[in-house]
């Protein structure tokens, strides 16, 4: 059977939860919901149902957290992947990716589509229009994995692991693995570490539409997204096979997140806006672009180790529910922003309104609908109990 990269024999010796980085996984989640709760009303980036009202205010914040949230994202997941593998093996882990990450994309876009397309439909061409094109079967000619493409992508990177894998145990030469893994060492162990996985990312940048990250579109899977992504994914693996050097992150987490400023007004300046009318190259943009992406990945990883780290309840159940919330948001939210259509109010306010109208409705059903159910045990892994969670400050002892 074919396996994934090799784990170090020791990275698993002790079974520790990783607190922090189950927390960067959630706010990655959550930061998704941010971004299509303002995305609609921005004058930037699409979304099913664009709403009249529009605002450039808060475009700023849809720019950089594009740059980093779905690189920390597969950062993440390329870290979990390999513990998973470490401590269950690999027809364990299969099993429990296929429950947890295959099932809910194809169960979830199933459900999701039809209801995103009715309501979006109907509010762009009417109802009785959008009914016919149910009905003729045309509304598949949009067929989209809208926010689910993240999972799609997530199951090409195992695939890219596993024959990675047996790509190096069939052709590399002796000692490959431990020299390779020496330099991965040597480099996060540099205060330079930010600017050397700077390099992969630049080049994988430069067969983009525009100096940033694309988003897929459609199901056919784009080689330089894969490709993009493949390089957070292989820096989350091997970090895990090297987990003793999350403290040099601790440490160095407001440095890097400090230094990012600068490459973030850069981007900010010159990166998003139409290349028609910037003074810079394509390949410049990129390399901003690449940088401020590694300085925020080693800056949040930092930042969540050094105040997260430890278990709490309240954070634990954010986490539990984070990945619920963000497969099921964005009906919900197109709910609340079609009621809030004929509402006169200016887009900074309606904003906010829907964003916590849909969080507040997703965590009631994530709650009493989700968290207990088979639903619950699908996507967490296990059921819980629907008990609330009982309020303790962020860092005291579970």
């Amino acid at each position: 059977m074919a396996e994934p990269l090799p784990v170090h024999p020791a990275a698993g010796a002790v079974a520790t939860r990783y607190h922090a980085f189950d927390s960067v996984r959630a706010v990655m989640m959550l930061l998704g919901i941010y971004l299509h709760a303002t995305v609609a009303y921005a004058t930037v980036g699409g979304w099913p149902y664009k709403q009249p009202e529009q605002t450039a205010a808060l475009n700023f914040t849809l720019a950089v957290i594009h740059i980093f949230r779905m690189p920390v994202f597969y950062a993440m997941a390329g870290f979990f992947a390999a513990l998973l593998y470490d401590r269950r093996g690999f027809r364990a882990a299969a099993d429990n990716r296929v429950r947890r990450i295959l099932i809910p994309f194809i169960v979830g876009w199933c459900v999701i589509f039809p209801i995103v397309m009715l309501m979006a439909g109907s509010a762009k061409i009417g109802l009785g229009q959008t009914l016919e094109d149910f009905a003729s079967g045309r509304v598949l000619e949009r067929a989209h994995p809208l926010h689910l493409w993240f999972l799609e992508y997530l199951l090409l990177l195992y695939g890219l692991a596993i024959v990675a894998g047996v790509a190096i145990r069939a052709l590399a030469p002796r000692g490959f693995c431990a020299a390779a893994n020496r330099l991965f060492r040597a480099a996060v162990a540099s205060y330079w570490a930010p600017l050397v996985f700077a390099v992969p990312s630049f080049f994988a940048l430069l067969p983009m539409r525009f100096a940033g990250l694309d988003d897929p579109p459609g199901f056919v899977p784009v080689p330089r997204i894969v490709t993009a992504y493949a390089i957070p994914f292989a820096f989350g693996w091997l970090l895990y096979v090297n987990a003793d050097l999350i403290g040099a992150l601790r440490r160095r987490g407001w440095v890097y997140a400090g230094t990012a400023l600068v490459p973030i007004f850069f981007y900010l300046r010159w990166v998003p806006l139409p290349s028609e009318w910037l003074p810079l190259p394509f390949p410049v943009r990129c390399a901003i672009h690449s940088l401020a992406l590694w300085l925020l990945i080693f800056a949040i990883l930092g930042l969540f180790e050094r105040y997260l780290s430890r278990p709490n309840r309240v954070m634990r159940y954010i986490c539990d529910s984070s990945y619920f919330l963000y497969l099921a948001h964005m009906p919900v939210l197109l709910v609340f922003q079609l009621v809030l259509l004929p509402v006169v109010a200016p887009p900074l306010l309606k904003i906010p309104v829907a964003l916590a109208a849909t969080t507040a409705v997703l965590f009631a059903m994530y709650h009493y609908g989700v968290r207990s159910t088979f639903i619950g045990a699908s996507l967490n892994g296990r059921r819980y109990p629907t008990a609330p969670p009982v309020p303790v400050p962020v860092g005291a002892q579970a």
